[in-house]
């Protein structure tokens, strides 16, 4: 009895032994597998990089602007931090992020447009963005905000689920070098107008608390001695006319800042290329014949100013 309990006692620390080599085998294999996304992922934002320039928005401002052709006609390098259903709070924690991972960048350009401070619209859930930078204790405590329990511990514990497939897609581009815009063809302005008859589009319904936020952002930028300047980059005419007083009003506060916060220039991009609908794949987003006009603005209004 003895011997065969001294059996079963081995056999069950030998299983023990497998199931403990095979779970750490587990946990080396997911923090090398996140680790090489990461690390695709920094180089596509432009994040731990020595650049001078960084580019800061949502998908209007990716489609806007062309990063290799950006760094080409300004002969400097350029970050270019943009993401999808980002909203103003997002964008704090993406400023933040630059600052502390690029000690050369000099200029910060900003996007902007009229239905940035409307509280709806933009993702709720796009913290989820920054599940990929939860080792870093301010995207963490703001992850840790607004996740729930199991979803925060869940992508605490496990690396790899903090990559969907967004930020799959964000990573292999980050290591082919491939920032090109895709959205090809034009808008369909029979199908808009129908949408605006029905009411089908989104509102301007600014936030005041959103502003707040906005150039609480702008101002710590010009502490640290980081030069701002705002880009509208197109939105199509039929659009901006949808709302034309909250359109206008939203317009003259961006216009307003340079005096408001000085420090600040703003570059608006709206006339005419509002007008040219061969320009846009959809009302707020350009294609790429857009993004080329738009990218050459840009880097001539660089230049002219630095």
């Amino acid at each position: 009895m003895l011997i065969n309990d001294i059996r079963k006692d081995t056999k069950a620390l030998s299983y023990f032994k497998k199931i403990l080599f095979f779970f750490i085998l587990l946990l080396l294999l997911d923090t090398l597998v996140a680790a090489f996304l990461l690390g695709g992922l920094n180089r596509y934002y432009g994040l731990k990089q020595h650049t001078d320039i960084a580019l800061v928005g949502h998908s209007h401002l990716m489609l806007g602007i062309d990063k290799a052709a950006l760094e080409e006609g300004t002969h400097q390098k350029v970050s270019k931090y943009t993401r999808e259903g980002v909203n103003v709070a997002d964008r704090n924690i993406m400023i933040d992020q630059l600052l502390q991972d690029n000690p050369t960048l000099k200029v910060v350009v900003y996007g902007v447009d009229a239905w940035m401070f409307t509280g709806e619209g933009l993702s709720n859930n796009s913290y989820k963005l920054f599940y990929p930078f939860m080792s870093q204790p301010d995207e963490n405590t703001y992850i840790n905000e607004k996740a729930s329990f199991f979803d925060y511990w869940q992508h605490k514990l496990i690396k790899t689920s903090r990559f969907n497939e967004l930020l799959l897609n964000a990573t292999f581009r980050g290591y082919l070098h491939n920032w090109a815009n895709f959205k090809f063809g034009t808008i369909d302005t029979t199908k808009f107008k129908s949408e605006i008859i029905e009411g089908k589009y989104r509102k301007i319904n600014s936030n005041n608390a959103n502003r707040l936020i906005f150039e609480k952002s702008l101002k710590n930028l010009l502490i640290k001695n980081i030069k701002v300047i705002l880009l509208y980059v197109p939105t199509i005419d039929l659009y901006n006319r949808t709302e034309p007083k909250k359109f206008k009003t939203e317009i003259n506060y961006f216009r307003n800042i340079p005096t408001a916060i000085p420090g600040v220039s703003y570059i608006e991009l709206i006339e005419p290329l509002s007008h040219d609908y061969s320009i846009f794949f959809d009302p707020v987003h350009l294609n790429p014949k857009g993004q080329k006009i738009v990218t050459e603005q840009l880097a001539k209004e660089l230049n002219r100013i630095y």
